[in-house]
Formats: C-alpha cells, sequence, structure tokens
C-alpha cells in the first residue's frame, strides 16, 4: 500500500523533512503534499505521518552529501528556513535531482527547480542582513528583548550575530510568524521552536520580556541548538539537534 501514499506529514523539523524524504524515496512514489502536522486539517484529512529517527535525517543528509556536494547539503538547510509556496515538495524534487544526477545541479540554472531554490536562499539571506540591522530591543531590567516578523525563518541564519552583541547581556529575540526564540543568558545560549509550549505569545518587546524572559531565566526550556544555515547532520555538537520548523 505505500505506494499509493500521496500525502505525507512531519513534526515540522528539517529534521523530520529529510526522514519524510527518505520514506518518499523508499517507496518509489511522488508525493502530492508534503506538510508540517501542525497546520489545520493535516491529521484527519488521510495524511500518512512519518516518525521523525534522527539516524535516518542523517543518512540522508550524509547521502546527499556524498552522491551530490556538501554545497547542496548547505542548500537544502538553507532551503528548509524559507517560505515558499509547495516548498517542501520543491526541496524534495531538489533532492531527488542531487541522488540522481549529483553535484552538477547545484550549479544548474536551467532547471526550474533549481533555479527558484536559489532565488529562495537568496531572498533568506538579504532579509536575515535586513532584520538584523533593523532590529529594536526593549531594554528591561534583566534582559533585552525584542520580537520580529520575518518572512522567512532568519533567527537560524543571524543566531551568531545576535549573541555575539556585547552592548546588552541576557537577550531574547522571538519570531512570532515561525515561533523561534533565541535566548542568552548568563553562558547558557538557545534556540527552540516553542510552537507547542506557550498559548499567549508576545507581540512586543516589552511582551516578550514580561512572558518569555521569566521561564528562560528560571530554565524552564531545555537548552537546545537549533541549526540551519549553519547546522550539519553527523557532525559533532554540543547541543541536541533541534532544527527551525517550517512555515
Amino acid at each position: 500500500m505505500d505506494g499509493y501514499i500521496r500525502k505525507f506529514s512531519y513534526d515540522g523539523t528539517l529534521e523530520g523533512f529529510l526522514c519524510t524524504a527518505l520514506r518518499i524515496l523508499r517507496v518509489r512514489t511522488m508525493p502530492d503534499e508534503i506538510l508540517p502536522d501542525y497546520l489545520a486539517g493535516v491529521s484527519e484529512d488521510g495524511y500518512t505521518a512519518v516518525r521523525t529517527n534522527a539516524s535516518e535525517a542523517e543518512y540522508l543528509y550524509s547521502l546527499i552529501g556524498r552522491r551530490g556536494s556538501a554545497e547542496l547539503q548547505q542548500m537544502v538547510s538553507d532551503f528548509f528556513l524559507t517560505c515558499v509556496p509547495d516548498k517542501e515538495k520543491l526541496l524534495f524534487e531538489m533532492i531527488y535531482l542531487a541522488l540522481r544526477d549529483g553535484g552538477k545541479v547545484a550549479e544548474d540554472y536551467g532547471s526550474d527547480v533549481m533555479r527558484r531554490v536559489h532565488m529562495a536562499i537568496r531572498d533568506l539571506y538579504r532579509e536575515a542582513q535586513s532584520v538584523l540591522v533593523n532590529i529594536e530591543f526593549f531594554r528591561g531590567t534583566e534582559a533585552s528583548c525584542a520580537v520580529i516578523d520575518p518572512h522567512n525563518s532568519v533567527l537560524p541564519v543571524i543566531r551568531k550575530a545576535l549573541l555575539k552583541r556585547d552592548d546588552m547581556d541576557d537577550l531574547i529575540v522571538f519570531d512570532k510568524r515561525h515561533f523561534l526564540m533565541l535566548g542568552r543568558t548568563g553562558d547558557r545560549e538557545m534556540l527552540s521552536d516553542i510552537r507547542r509550549i506557550f498559548v499567549q505569545m508576545p507581540d512586543t518587546g516589552s511582551e516578550a520580556y514580561e512572558i518569555l524572559w521569566p521561564a528562560v531565566k528560571e530554565a524552564k526550556f531545555e537548552i537546545r541548538f537549533a541549526g540551519g544555515a549553519n547546522a550539519i547532520p553527523g557532525r559533532r555538537r554540543d547541543y541536541d539537534p533541534l532544527w527551525s520548523t517550517a512555515c
């Protein structure tokens, strides 16, 4: 029956998507839809849920590097942070091409798939730079907090630059569109998806200070690293992988 499956759901992480892509490749089918499981209607509308398995995700990511290139691995990580229509289907097609044709597809600008991927990644980095330059912090007594609402999921891209800022000590940056929170308190750093944790989400830096900062300060969040632009499965990490969620 696997050969007739056309609609798949995953947990919203890059890790989960890679497991889904591997499942689709193994059953030799082309998907009609691949969607994160938190979207309305997915759970009761005939989607096959794929369980996330870190070793399976790392296997496929490694395979993309061996049959394709390190550049294609990076493009997979980057493109997952974008918010183009049918992103998951397009990313699966890119992975399929990489496994079939090798590293040369990264420079195949005649391919509609690769052209769209390149354009989306270019827009991701342009937006990331714009957000980084224009971000405004609310300066609370104990921490500086900001709320952003980018089109693409840019926090994993600008994470290092924000955490290196020496004009403030403890800080929080919350992406209210993608439910990602970057935090630094003392020598602890985190980037986590909090979609399933909080009911009330802040809209301003002052609200983030009131709602999120107490939980970060009291270490109620597991400190994890969410990759993206700099995440490569299989590389030794100081933190567990928790990759950025889809749009």
